[in-house]
């Protein structure tokens, strides 16, 4: 099922998804209906199905409109200096923040790379978030390169692979622990602090020309957390994802948008 690209149904699907993620913050990802996603609406759940096929395409375009991939390229073309360091270290703190902002995108990011629930997606729905999933190491990946290329890394075209491996497991192990909300506070100290200590020992294991450091990292971090604030609503949408997702696509065909 593709995506509307009229600005009225585009509108509609905003209005579905928002109800949608109220009621998975307030049931669960199990026990939200349809039905009660038309109830709330004011529309019929044929109106519903003309949109999204079923119950997992909700959840996969929750995600997709909520996905740290959508923030990056505007961060970057408002701050074209960045090295290629802050580049790599964008999806840590985007995602961190995407996830302060959103109650429910931990719960998403976690349900919905499970291939239990994307597999049952439709078939446009899982096109698109496969590509979002791996446009997200791409630019990891990318950052690594142009780190390579700029002379800010010495680095093994194995050592890169495994350092966007380390970045992504690193993320993924330190969303899992600290939002559980499981874990004693005894076991943790500082949010922030942990991670830049672990993440600084991950990065130290290569050879930076510049070593990360607290100052760089609580730099970034500050303007990420600005960035957002200025950016996050306007840009949690349809339509920013239906963009967002024409690049990539145009990208990937090499015709750079032409």
């Amino acid at each position: 099922m593709k995506c509307p690209s009229e600005t009225l149904t585009q509108l509609r699907c905003d209005q579905i998804l928002d109800v949608a993620e109220l009621l998975i913050e307030s049931q669960g990802i199990v026990s939200f209906k349809f039905s009660q996603i038309a109830k709330d609406v004011g529309c019929s759940t044929g109106t519903l199905y003309k949109l999204f096929e079923r119950k997992e395409d909700v959840l996969v375009c929750l995600f997709l409109r909520s996905a740290t991939s959508n923030y990056m390229p505007l961060f970057v073309q408002k701050n074209p200096e960045l090295t290629a360091q802050e580049r790599l270290l964008m999806p840590i703190l985007f995602t961190f923040e995407t996830i302060k902002r959103s109650r429910s995108f931990f719960t998403l990011r976690s349900v919905s790379v499970n291939a239990m629930i994307w597999k049952l997606a439709s078939d446009e729905k899982v096109k698109l978030f496969k590509q979002r999933i791996n446009s997200f190491w791409q630019w990891m990946a990318d950052a690594v390169q142009l780190a390579i290329d700029n002379g800010e890394l010495v680095a093994t075209p194995l050592q890169a692979k495994e350092l966007v491996q380390g970045i992504a497991f690193y993320l993924t192990g330190s969303l899992t622990q600290f939002e559980s909300k499981l874990i004693s506070p005894e076991f943790l100290s500082d949010q922030s602090t942990t991670c830049y200590r672990h993440l600084s020992r991950l990065m130290a294991q290569y050879q930076w020309k510049t070593p990360l450091n607290h100052e760089l990292f609580t730099c970034l971090e500050t303007r990420t957390a600005d960035f957002f604030e200025a950016n996050f609503k306007k840009h949690l949408s349809c339509s920013s994802c239906k963009a967002l997702s024409m690049s990539l696509n145009a990208k990937q065909s090499g015709c750079n948008g032409c």
